[in-house]
Formats: C-alpha cells, sequence, structure tokens
C-alpha cells in the first residue's frame, strides 16, 4: 500500500509533538510578537507554489539525520527553543527535498526559524549587546560631527547628561523585519545557498548600520540638540527603517541579477 504523501510529515509532527505544543503557547499567549506566524504562512506558501520536481536521493536521509539530532536533545534536557530549531531543521529538510527538489533549501529554512516564537527571548539576551553595538557605532558618527561623546554600556554620555539607548531601539524587530524580507524574496527567486548567504551578509550589515544611524538620529531629539515635537522620536525610528527596507530590496535586486537570474532549475537538486 503507498503511503500517503502527508504521512512522513504527520508523523515528523508528531515525534516533535512537545514543540508543537510549545510552538502554540508561545505563539498565542502574548508573551512574543505574533509576527512568526507570517513567516510560517509564507513558508507554508513557499512549499504549496512548488512546481514538481525529482526528489534528491535518499531524500529522508537528512531529515533523519535531523530528527536523531532532536531525539537526543530531548533525552539530554535541553532547551525547548533548542529542541525547537532541531525541529524546525528537520521539517525543512523534509520539504525541501519532498517538494523543492534541495537537501536543504535555505530561504525556507530561514523562515522556518523566523517563524519560532523566540522575540521574548531573543530580546531578553540579544536586546542589551544590540543596544551596545548600535551606540558604539552612532558615537563613531556623533564624534565625526563634533560632539564629544562617550558611551557607557547602552548610555550616551554627553555634556554631564545621560540618554540612554532604551529596549524598543535594540534593532531586534528591524533584524527580525529584514530577515524576513530577505528570505521571502530569496525563496521566491529560488536563490542558491551561496546567494542566500550573501543575501543574509548583506542584510545583516543594512540592519546593523541603520540601527547606529537611529540611535544616532534619536540622541540629537532627545538630547535637545534639535528641538522638535515628540512625535518625531517615531517618524525618525519608522524614516529609517523604511530606508533600510528600500536597500535591502535593492541589494536583493542586484544579487539575483548579478547571477543571472534563478542559479539552478527547480528540477536539479541543489
Amino acid at each position: 500500500m503507498k503511503m500517503p504523501p502527508f504521512a512522513p510529515f504527520l508523523l515528523l509532527a508528531l515525534a516533535c509533538w512537545p514543540v508543537l505544543a510549545w510552538y502554540g503557547r508561545g505563539s498565542f499567549d502574548g508573551s512574543n510578537e505574533p509576527w512568526g506566524l507570517l513567516a510560517l504562512a509564507t513558508a507554508a506558501l513557499v512549499v504549496w507554489r512548488a512546481p514538481s520536481v525529482v526528489p534528491p536521493r535518499q531524500p529522508l536521509l537528512l531529515p533523519s539525520f535531523f530528527l536523531l539530532l532532536y531525539s537526543l536533545a530531548s533525552i539530554a534536557g535541553l532547551p525547548i527553543a533548542l529542541r525547537a530549531m532541531l525541529a524546525a531543521l528537520a521539517m525543512t529538510a523534509l520539504a525541501s527535498a519532498c517538494y523543492l527538489g534541495r537537501r536543504l533549501d535555505l530561504p525556507l529554512l530561514a523562515l522556518a526559524l523566523l517563524a519560532l516564537p523566540l522575540t521574548a527571548s531573543l530580546q531578553f539576551y540579544g536586546g542589551y549587546p544590540l543596544r551596545v553595538l548600535a551606540g558604539w557605532l552612532a558615537v563613531g558618527l556623533l564624534k565625526s560631527n563634533g560632539l564629544a561623546v562617550v558611551l557607557d554600556g547602552a548610555v550616551f554620555l554627553w555634556d554631564g547628561r545621560q540618554i540612554a539607548i532604551d529596549a524598543p531601539c535594540s534593532g531586534l524587530r528591524m533584524l527580525w523585519a529584514g530577515g524576513y524580507l530577505m528570505a521571502a524574496a530569496a525563496a521566491l527567486f529560488r536563490f542558491s545557498p551561496r546567494q542566500t548567504l550573501l543575501a543574509a551578509a548583506l542584510t545583516g550589515a543594512i540592519v546593523i548600520a541603520a540601527n547606529a544611524v537611529r540611535a544616532a538620529a534619536l540622541f540629537y531629539l532627545e538630547s535637545g540638540l534639535l528641538p522638535l515635537p515628540g512625535w518625531t522620536h517615531e517618524a525618525a525610528g519608522m524614516s529609517v527603517f523604511l530606508a533600510a527596507g528600500l536597500l535591502i530590496v535593492h541589494g536583493l535586486y542586484r544579487i539575483e541579477r548579478g547571477t543571472g537570474g534563478r542559479a539552478c532549475s527547480p528540477a536539479i537538486s541543489c
């Protein structure tokens, strides 16, 4: 009796049921931003719209490997977030082989990882380092304009005053949005692994630079050097965000055009 095409996905989902329960709680209990659902829907759309392809040899080999790692991580009692990443790797590898003709489609993997409800954890562990990085780069911009600004942690020190870079200015939301834009476009244009890695590096560089520019701009507003209304704080952040998005789109277009379009036929394993 022939196995239904969805059977491997169902079996994999059952094997990873603790992650599914965690995903449901994390996505709908209000502790995380709901952006991951957009990434999940985009990943599902990419798989659903994929043309018929020839699967690579031994298509279950890589999903089985990641499932083994997931099982070992579960036995060792490793954090559920790490196990969720391994489950996402297994599911992505399975979908890549069955629907995209690739061992592991990196754009689809990026969407799967972005779909995980980890924003609260990332803000807790990564928010402060991102604020420090933005502040350090912003200090260079401010000093180039003749301002004697120094950075103490995530706080600007200037003229006897302290101007903090608060948590919403960590750039995590901009980083997620840039990553989603990159992953969705890379999946649409069927980027090769090399193209995807190049696009990811470009996106990260643009977001980091944009967040530094935003921190420098907000310094002028919060310090009173530019006496503007309070609403300009949000307007400045949104303007930098939009500019970063346009730069990312332009960069992705250049990457796609620079390699002559798709790097491989959908029917060829990459």
